[in-house]
């Protein structure tokens, strides 16, 4: 006789392998049978799920229900059949969502649309923000979900996520990131940098604006490079951020006439120094 396998049994049906591993998972058994419910019922709602054209894509974007989980749930993973038992926690978030008559009633009303939200995350980009780095400050799970977010292939997005979005867009559009290959990227893709945007039309999806593509002046870099350093930046990060060294920054000043921030002519003297 021969484990499902293909190797040699060893006891109840199983190889060595496979009933090691089956001897582990009845030892911790005890240990979570309080927390495991009947599979089945819940296994039921995801089919009605499916048949109403919900599949797995959407029920980890819109309700936090990992692919993986699904998965399990309906076929099994290493050998073994669909899932018996689902931790309740788990049923209990499958069990909670609605099977919709239609699609438009898949939206519920702690989701709004994601195409402000998407707007911004792309702005932020193009300013310099790699996708990583923005994941991060928002906490978010770096995931198939949040890259298809920003990539402007989700439809909805739950209202907390939409506002700390938002709020980070604040805080960012006006301070240039450091990323080259972000910017690069959102170039290529068309994305548009934080002031093409209205900020009262960027959630309106009737709304596209005009954008005229110019270089930057040597007023822009000062106002950049003045507005990161009232921001608290320090001498040397502003400085990248307008893609200049400091010697380079206090040059454009004194060739255009204007005062130096003593904050740049003290480090820059102190790299000069280094230097020699």
């Amino acid at each position: 006789m021969t484990c499902q396998c293909g190797k040699p049994v060893k006891a109840r049906g199983l190889c060595d392998t496979h009933y090691s591993r089956h001897h582990r998972r009845q030892r911790a058994y005890g240990r979570w049978t309080a927390d495991l419910v009947d599979a089945q019922p819940v296994r039921d709602h995801v089919l009605k799920l499916r048949d109403a054209g919900i599949g797995n894509k959407r029920l980890e974007e819109e309700f936090g229900v990992p692919h993986s989980t699904v998965q399990h749930l309906l076929y099994g993973q290493r050998g073994y059949g669909p899932s018996r038992q689902v931790r309740k926690a788990t049923a209990d978030r499958i069990l909670q969502i609605p099977v919709p008559r239609s699609d438009v009633e898949f939206v519920r009303q702690d989701r709004i649309p994601a195409l402000g939200t998407t707007r911004r995350l792309q702005a932020l980009v193009a300013n310099g923000y790699s996708q990583k780095d923005l994941i991060v400050r928002l906490g978010w799970p770096e995931n198939g979900s949040t890259s298809e977010l920003f990539l402007g292939r989700c439809r909805n997005i739950v209202v907390r996520k939409a506002q700390d979005a938002a709020v980070l867009f604040s805080q960012l559009q006006l301070v240039p990131g450091t990323d080259r290959k972000a910017r690069q990227r959102a170039k290529a893709k068309g994305w548009m940098p934080p002031l093409a945007w209205d900020e009262d039309r960027i959630d309106d999806p009737t709304y596209t604006p005009e954008v005229v593509d110019r270089p930057k002046t040597a007023e822009d870099v000062f106002s950049d490079f003045e507005y990161l350093l009232s921001m608290g930046v320090g001498v040397e990060d502003a400085s990248r951020r307008v893609g200049l060294l400091p010697a380079s920054v206090k040059r454009r000043y004194e060739r255009h006439g204007r005062r130096c921030p003593a904050a740049l002519t003290a480090v820059a003297r102190q790299q000069r120094k280094t230097a020699s």
